[in-house]
């Protein structure tokens, strides 16, 4: 996993993690999870003054440049096979989130408000599912839209999905040719759609 977070974020441009975040736990049920939006994830906390600021994960927000997040790890801690609630993936969707990000500058918006535009946005992409053995980490681009669906299976499905912190900002705007991978799908996502 190290090797692989190199090749797209950079050696030495991302900080280890000591704790592996929140763990999404799904158990068999027969009704539909209330939380199953299509979404991408949160990077960073709003500037706000009132009691508790900082403390409520929905209002923390996400820009273009993906400030305070280069990558998003899912990993399996139990088998998932597709009946499991493995988290459902869009293929390509990370090149049509910057466009939707630029309208909002540095200063972003909060995940809740742009999540019928990201949905919108990639609906045209395939969708593939994250399911995968015990000890799979799939390795995302911090743009890419995912979502939860219902647990039809038999078994608990246990996952962490830890947050991959830069070390240096990401810079899309920089020359193309010195990017890395996950810099350098914005900037095409960016480009694409001449934002």
């Amino acid at each position: 996993m190290i090797d692989a977070l190199n090749a797209v974020i950079g050696p030495g441009r991302w900080v280890p993690r000591t704790v592996l975040g929140s763990f999404p736990l799904r158990f068999p049920h027969a009704s539909e999870p209330d939380d199953a939006g299509w979404h991408i994830e949160a990077s960073f906390q709003p500037k706000h003054s009132g009691p508790g600021s900082g403390h409520d994960y929905i209002g923390w927000r996400v820009n273009a440049s993906s400030r305070g997040r280069a990558g998003l790890l899912l990993s399996l801690f139990s088998d998932v096979g597709e009946q499991d609630a493995p988290t459902r993936i869009r293929v390509g969707s990370h090149l049509d989130v910057p466009p939707v990000l630029a309208p909002y500058g540095a200063a972003g918006a909060s995940v809740m408000d742009v999540a019928r535009e990201v949905d919108e946005a990639s609906r045209h992409c395939p969708t593939v599912l994250a399911a995968g053995s015990s000890g799979d980490v799939f390795v995302c681009h911090p743009f890419l839209v995912h979502a939860a669906q219902p647990h039809h299976g038999t078994r608990p499905r246990f996952m962490a999905q830890p947050g991959i912190e830069p070390l240096l900002p990401l810079d899309p705007a920089g020359p193309l040719d010195r990017l890395w991978p996950v810099e350098r799908a914005i900037r095409i996502g960016l480009d694409a759609a001449g934002a």
